[in-house]
């Protein structure tokens, strides 16, 4: 980073664009920022404009010749800085972001010999919206490709501890009390499969827009030419660009797609913060050591200490995550009549819940690649945890009629302190053929799992 970014980035208000600036892949800057909207909402034009100029009976006055596509093509994939930047020039005269890039886009027509006679079917039918919403819904795809990807890199570190622990034995929880044992790994494929199962719903749904003018109805389209099927039309031409035709739509397109996705983030953050405070658990219980990292410091105070701030991070990036995304994707849900502006500022800020989001999920990964199994620990708990084995006992002498099992074996173990000769004593002196007896006295702890190998190899 250049003294120059640092300077910025140190003046950012947004701990985006500030502290964790270096966290974020730079795309999701590029595809967010105003500058990603700007070019976003100029390529939609320039698409437009070429669509159009291949529909009869518009090609009789406006047919592009190769030339002058590859012209159009070049204006977007060359723009930069600069040409942003006089787009926000001229916004200072019109005070209209989207009319702006209309008129940057005329100045580049004016400079062609042939195009500046065809300038006048830039924005064509065109309503301000129908640029914003195709542009916005361009950057969601992009902007999921990438967090997705992210999201399955953390994922693959996981399902690596996930099969290397898969027959960890471990004392599972409930309410905080020691229960029924599993293994490290079967615990961490809940998650994965969690995760798995969320991030395909997110990737396969659909991404809606509109083309449909001023209110949704397609009455400039219709009244000029009455003879193209709009509707049919716009369909094509969004299907070119990769999204799907919303058609029943007020001047806005109705954000019900952009609510659910929202709400895809906000399960998944859900998901991921329910994993970051397992996993601040297990080391605050000691099951997981953090590598200690010798140039680092855990606190200010106490120099012993190797804190679990990239979990925590996490954490807090996620409820940021989770607040702006089940905020916005309400908000989204509504509009007065056939169009509000309050839509307009609150999709500027999608790119911050894709920033919290792909930051904690970066911070996870930090935090798993930090951290060691510590077995010793676990065996131990394990090892004076008899109690546990309150369960199979009783489920046993259930099975082989033995009054009152529940009872009997609550007498004995609830609210006491249970060692190896206390279960010993209670199989001894229950009602159970010798055989089985003998079966139940050879299990420990540690063979209590289950089918938890089985359940975490097997695939989802």
């Amino acid at each position: 980073m250049t003294n120059k970014n640092n300077e910025y980035s140190i003046k950012a208000i947004s701990p985006i664009d500030g502290r964790y600036s270096s966290q974020i892949d730079q795309e999701i800057n590029n595809i967010n920022s105003e500058f990603g909207l700007i070019k976003k909402r100029l390529y939609v034009e320039i698409k437009w404009f070429i669509f159009l100029s291949s529909l009869k009976p518009i090609n009789k006055k406006f047919s592009l010749n190769k030339s002058e596509k590859d012209y159009l093509l070049k204006i977007n994939k060359n723009f930069d800085i600069k040409d942003a930047l006089k787009i926000k020039d001229i916004e200072k005269i019109t005070n209209h972001d989207v009319k702006s890039v209309e008129y940057f886009l005329k100045d580049k027509f004016d400079k062609h010999k042939t195009l500046k006679n065809k300038k006048e079917l830039i924005h064509f039918c065109a309503t301000s919206e129908d640029i914003n919403n195709i542009s916005y819904a361009l950057m969601f795809k992009e902007s999921r490709d990438i967090l997705l990807k992210k999201l399955n890199d953390l994922c693959r570190i996981i399902k690596k501890y996930e099969i290397k622990y898969a027959d960890t034995s471990m004392l599972s929880r409930t309410h905080g009390q020691k229960a029924s044992p599993t293994t490290f790994g079967k615990e961490l494929k809940v998650f994965t499969s969690r995760l798995d199962k969320q991030s395909l719903f997110m990737k396969k749904r659909s991404v809606f827009a509109k083309m449909n003018g001023a209110v949704g109805n397609y009455n400039a389209h219709h009244f000029v030419l009455p003879e193209v099927k709009w509707n049919v039309e716009t369909k094509k031409f969004l299907k070119s660009i990769g999204l799907e035709q919303n058609q029943f739509t007020t001047q806005i397109e109705n954000h019900d797609w952009l609510s659910e996705s929202l709400n895809d983030i906000t399960m998944i953050s859900n998901i991921l913060l329910d994993f970051s405070k397992d996993m601040w658990i297990y080391i605050m219980l000691d099951y997981i050591k953090q590598k200690n990292i010798k140039t680092e410091v855990g606190s200010s105070t106490m120099p012993h200490k190797v804190n679990p701030i990239n979990f925590e991070n996490a954490e807090g990036n996620l409820e940021i995550t989770t607040a702006l995304s089940q905020s916005i994707s309400k908000k989204l849900m509504s509009s007065r009549l056939q169009r509000d502006l309050t839509d307009s500022t609150v999709l500027r800020n999608l790119g911050v819940i894709y920033a919290h989001f792909y930051i904690s999920i970066s911070s996870l990964i930090k935090g798993m690649n930090k951290i060691d199994i510590n077995i010793l620990k676990i065996n131990e708990d394990l090892n004076v945890s008899w109690e546990v084995l309150a369960e199979p006992i009783m489920t046993v002498m259930r099975y082989h009629n033995v009054d009152n099992s529940y009872d009997i074996i609550k007498q004995a173990t609830r609210g006491k302190e249970i060692n190896q000769d206390t279960i010993k004593d209670i199989i001894n002196k229950s009602d159970l053929k010798n055989t089985i007896k003998n079966k139940l006295l050879k299990l420990e702890p540690k063979d209590y799992i289950g089918l938890a190998k089985k359940l975490t190899t097997k695939k989802n």
